[in-house]
């Protein structure tokens, strides 16, 4: 009526702990960021979103036709969810991100704890091929390779048996020490190498996800 156009009406179902990335879908929903015919997600006031928690998601019966985004795992709607894992017609499952959707309701959720350093690696590379850059919070483990020779036999250095066997054996020993102290930094960061992959879903679920799930 008077030519302004229908909104979509979405709630945002937020797991415990993911207040923060559900306020960011809300607020990327909100953001007018079209460029003349260029529409970057959803079309600018196409969406009206609104943010539920478990509680009041639990609470409150929702119509069959009521378009949902669960951002993390909200213990109320594991069945929600299992059955969205198994009948979702869109999966995304890369770099531990996770989002599935399927008919009127979709998901978001990363792996949390540690990571292997080369998938952190991984995931911030491919986010910045998306345009997001984010700081490499592992940076200090990225190391030169082995210098070359360094496991040279005897007879090409000169070394004797005995040499190259304890000088095996201290390499082998620096390498435990290594790889115990990257395990500990890792772990450290672990909560902020999720932090940035749960930023990152949901920067990708706006913008390469959302506009086909509301308009469908």
């Amino acid at each position: 009526m008077f030519g302004i156009p229908s909104q979509e009406p979405v709630v945002i179902v937020e797991a415990k702990g993911c207040g923060k990335y559900s306020k960011q879908l809300y607020n990327l929903i909100g953001t007018n960021d079209d460029e003349g015919e260029m529409v970057v997600g959803p079309k600018d006031g196409s969406v009206q979103a609104s943010i539920f928690d478990e509680r009041k998601f639990n609470d409150n019966q929702l119509s069959s036709e009521q378009k949902i985004v669960f951002v993390g795992g909200p213990k109320f709607a594991r069945d929600y969810l299992d059955a969205l894992d198994s009948l979702a017609t869109d999966k995304f499952d890369e770099y531990g991100i996770h989002m599935r959707i399927g008919g009127k309701h979709a998901s978001v959720t990363v792996d949390g704890g540690a990571t292997a350093k080369e998938d952190y690696w991984a995931f911030i590379e491919y986010a910045a091929s998306k345009g997001r850059d984010f700081p490499d919070l592992l940076a200090e483990l990225r190391v030169d390779a082995a210098p070359a020779g360094a496991d040279s036999c005897a007879g090409k250095n000169g070394e004797n048996r005995i040499s190259v066997l304890f000088g095996g054996i201290a390499r082998s020993a620096k390498g435990f020490v290594s790889d115990v102290g990257d395990k500990a930094l890792i772990a450290r960061r672990a909560a902020a190498i999720e932090d940035q992959k749960f930023q990152f879903a949901i920067w990708l679920f706006y913008l390469e996800k959302l506009r086909a799930f509301v308009e469908s």
